[in-house]
This record gives structure tokens, C-alpha cells and sequence, in this order.
């Protein structure tokens, strides 16, 4: 479980530190836990992650997010988490407790790289971030360089879009004060009084996904993962506790030789200020080898 797995994890208790490594700002080496490694059937469970030829179940791509938050602060100010953007798409995953390093381009004007490694040298993550809006994030890109592809199973019933508004959503609290042992970078913003207090981010990626609930797919009929998320803030921050109320569509729906992808595109909204707080572009990957619709079991009669 999550909560006995921070034991082997500590890393909040460590002083975040930066170095500047060949053009690169560099956060600490943390090692974030799986805590979703309970969920029996999902790509963070062991056996059904290796299963699917992968090494082990596999920390989620949004808890990685939590590790550049501190470092997009350094590289941009506080304004980041104001009107800031963090665009990400995912290569390779990380194991529970497998160290790992966020890095963010030193310098330049708008736009900069960023990237995550593993302590074997492998690439996590790469993508993009800036200090204010971006329409041309690294996933976005992704999006608008994708091609037409081997027709949907699984999300055949979403190739014509899908969208819907008003869903009310929030952070509870008892979800951030669970999240606050095991997570890699502990803000002081987390720990403010009343509904002032603000969410780690992969609980505000969490919060948005109240549109999932509502698309007509099948659930347990096949093993998701994040391909990949482009999180816009556009009058941040989110707070805990606070009523708000998400929006959703279906972007496209694409193929690769391994899943069926879907893109989403949420926005969160503060129904008492009347503004959007942040937008947020999703790549889902659902894995053809789990779903009987592209590995159909044979009769056994």
C-alpha cells in the first residue's frame, strides 16, 4: 500500500537543491512512490504490469509532474503557478522507489525544454514549459503531427468526439493530507489553513478527471497508462476544498502499433470568481494486448 511503502521513500524530508548541469537547472534525485500499486488490474499493479512486458507496475505519469513544480518555480518565479504551463510526454516509466531527476532548460525566452531521467539513464519524460500561456506545448504538437490510424475497438464509439460541462469537482482534503507523506516535493502552500491550503498537482490532475466518468467506453474490459499531459494554468492557483466545475471533449482518437489513444481536453472553472482556472490536454493509452477485442480468446469448445 502507498502509505507503507513512504517508509522506503523519504524524500519530503530532504531540502530541494538545484545544480546547473550542462545547460540543464537540475532538481534533486527523488524516488517517487507507486502508491497506486493496491489497484489489482491496473498497469501500477505487478503482475498485470508485467504481464504486459513491462518491468513492474509503474509510478503515474502525474506524480512525476509533482517533481517539476518546485523547479519551474526556480526557473520562472511564482508567476509559474499563476499562468504557467508544463507539457509532457511520456517515454519510459519508473518503478516504485526507482530514483529519478526532473531537469528544466537554464535559459531562454518563452518556451524551454524539460525533461526527466532515470538513474540508469533513461528518459522518463521530455516536453516543454513556460511561464505563461503556450498553444504549441510538446504534447499539442504530438497531437497535431498525429496521422490516421487502424480503426478503434475499444474507443470505436468515441471516433465521432464526445463532450459535456458543468461536472462539479474538487480536492478533498483527507486526498492531500494521504498524499502528503509519500510525495517528493512538500510545499508550503500545501499546508496553508482553511481553503487556502493548495493541492499537490497530481491531485488537481486528479480533479479533472471527473470527465472520464462520463465517456461511454467500457471499464475493466482493458489496462490504460498516461501517454501523456499538458497542464495550462490560466488563473491558478486551485485550492483545496474549493467547489469547481470541469468541462471536457474529445480531441481525436489515434492508433500506434501497441494502443488505441485517446485525447482529452479538460478546463477546471471557479463558478464564484467566474474564471477558468486551467486547461488540461490528456493522452490516454489504452493497450491493445489487455482488451479481448484485439486479443480475442480462443473457443474453447
Amino acid at each position: 500500500m502507498g502509505g507503507l511503502q513512504a517508509a522506503r521513500h523519504p524524500d519530503n524530508a530532504r531540502p530541494f537543491e538545484t545544480t546547473l548541469e550542462s545547460g540543464w537547472l537540475c532538481g534533486p534525485w527523488r524516488r517517487p512512490t507507486n502508491n497506486s500499486s493496491h489497484e489489482a488490474g491496473t498497469i501500477h499493479d505487478d503482475a498485470t504490469a508485467q504481464g504486459l512486458g513491462f518491468r513492474g507496475g509503474t509510478v503515474a505519469g502525474s506524480i512525476h509532474m509533482e517533481q517539476f513544480v518546485p523547479l519551474l518555480h526556480h526557473a520562472f518565479g511564482p508567476d509559474w503557478q499563476r499562468t504557467g504551463s508544463l507539457s509532457l510526454w511520456f517515454r519510459e516509466p519508473s518503478a516504485d522507489g526507482e530514483a529519478v531527476r526532473a531537469m528544466v532548460q537554464a535559459a531562454g525566452a518563452g518556451q524551454r525544454q524539460v525533461r526527466m531521467l532515470r538513474s540508469d539513464g533513461a528518459e522518463v519524460l521530455s516536453g516543454t514549459a513556460t511561464a505563461g500561456l503556450d498553444t504549441h506545448g510538446a504534447l499539442r504538437q504530438r497531437l497535431a503531427a498525429m496521422r490516421p490510424g487502424e480503426a478503434p475497438r475499444m474507443l470505436a464509439r468515441l471516433r465521432g468526439g464526445f463532450q459535456t460541462s458543468g461536472l462539479p469537482t474538487r480536492v478533498p482534503r483527507v486526498d492531500v493530507e494521504q498524499r502528503l507523506p509519500i510525495i517528493t516535493e512538500r510545499l508550503p502552500a500545501f499546508s496553508l489553513e482553511g481553503d487556502q491550503a493548495e493541492p499537490p498537482l497530481s491531485a488537481a490532475v486528479h480533479a479533472l478527471r471527473v470527465f472520464e466518468e462520463r465517456l461511454p467506453v467500457a471499464r475493466g474490459a482493458f489496462v490504460g497508462l498516461f501517454g501523456g499531459i499538458e497542464w495550462q494554468w490560466l488563473h491558478g492557483p486551485m485550492h483545496v476544498e474549493r467547489p469547481y466545475e470541469v468541462s471536457g471533449r474529445v480531441l481525436a482518437v489515434t492508433d500506434s502499433p501497441r494502443s488505441e489513444m485517446l485525447w482529452t481536453e479538460t478546463v477546471v472553472r471557479d463558478p464564484a470568481l467566474g474564471c477558468d482556472v486551467a486547461r488540461m490536454l490528456m493522452l490516454s493509452r489504452l493497450l491493445k494486448q489487455s482488451s479481448p477485442l484485439w486479443n480475442p480468446q480462443e473457443d474453447p469448445r
